[in-house]
């Protein structure tokens, strides 16, 4: 049996420390948008670059912000990104949040190729920015194993799992599902199966099926959707997957789950928080300014 590996919550170090603190003190639209940008862009991409000079065009200090942002390490990044989104959600028009996307599309389209897990950064950028949801509370009565949902709620989770199975455990390397993908899914779907019937088989969703899925997917309960990471999470704990040493790069996996629990509203299993910061206390000040 392989032994477990034990991973520390990574901590900013105090340069990076600095930019994100920085980073909460953004106010105007169009610093949110370059930092927002930044953060989805690579590092390397001569075409996203371009795309995102396009975009921030006539921002001041848009280019030392993507100096700063840089010094970010891979597991703040999501973690910054969601915080700006959420400030954004509270405090700009529905109008700024549009464009933002609009921009975030063609920053992300600019060198022709879209992965799997550039879809899925969409989406959630997408739910993030339309606000706060209301959860789905269920009855008291409701059976809490995720085998007792109703199966048009199964079959949305079987969906948005054959979505996640391209990156889960493994990083994306085609459109489609190999072997470990699929025995990730299987094996997430004998926990909203059961064994009473079979499960259903793998299949990579298309772009109306998934948003389907996730429409039917709001509709979980509050109690069920922990209960869902959870599975998605253990069935994880691989390697490769989310049993990473303490110097491996950020898994592909790791990002995949974290964006998952956004798009169902659910805190992170404590083996999937422990890939990305532990957000530090916000600054009452301005920092290093």
């Amino acid at each position: 049996m392989q032994p477990t590996l034990t991973r520390a919550q990574p901590e900013l170090d105090p340069d990076a420390l600095i930019v994100w603190h920085q980073l909460n003190l953004l106010a105007s639209a169009g610093e949110r948008q370059a930092a927002v940008l930044t953060l989805l862009m690579v590092s390397d991409n001569a075409r996203e670059h371009r795309a995102w000079q396009e975009a921030v065009r006539g921002v001041h200090g848009a280019e030392a912000m993507r100096e700063r942002i840089g010094r970010l390490p891979a597991s703040a990044r999501l973690p910054a990104l969601e915080r700006l989104l959420r400030a954004a959600a509270q405090d700009q028009p529905v109008e700024e949040r549009q464009a933002l996307l609009q921009s975030a599309r063609r920053v992300m389209c600019a060198d022709g190729s879209v992965s799997p897990l550039d879809r899925l950064l969409w989406l959630a950028m997408r739910h993030q920015l339309s606000g706060p949801v209301r959860l789905h509370r269920g009855s008291m009565r409701e059976e809490t194993g995720l085998e007792h949902l109703p199966l048009p709620m199964r079959l949305a989770i079987a969906c948005l799992s054959g979505y996640l199975a391209r990156m889960v455990p493994e990083p994306p390397r085609q459109e489609r599902v190999d072997a470990v993908g699929v025995a990730w899914h299987d094996q997430v779907m004998r926990q909203v199966w059961g064994t009473a019937t079979p499960a259903p088989t793998c299949q990579v969703p298309d772009v109306d099926q998934l948003g389907r899925a996730l429409q039917t997917l709001s509709g979980l309960g509050w109690v069920h959707r922990p209960l869902l990471a959870k599975a998605w999470v253990d069935a994880a704990d691989t390697r490769p997957g989310l049993r990473s040493r303490l110097e491996d790069p950020l898994p592909v996996a790791a990002e995949a789950l974290r964006l998952a629990c956004v798009l169902i509203d659910t805190p992170l299993p404590p083996a999937l928080a422990a890939h990305f910061i532990h957000e530090p206390e916000q600054e009452p000040r301005a920092v290093g300014t």
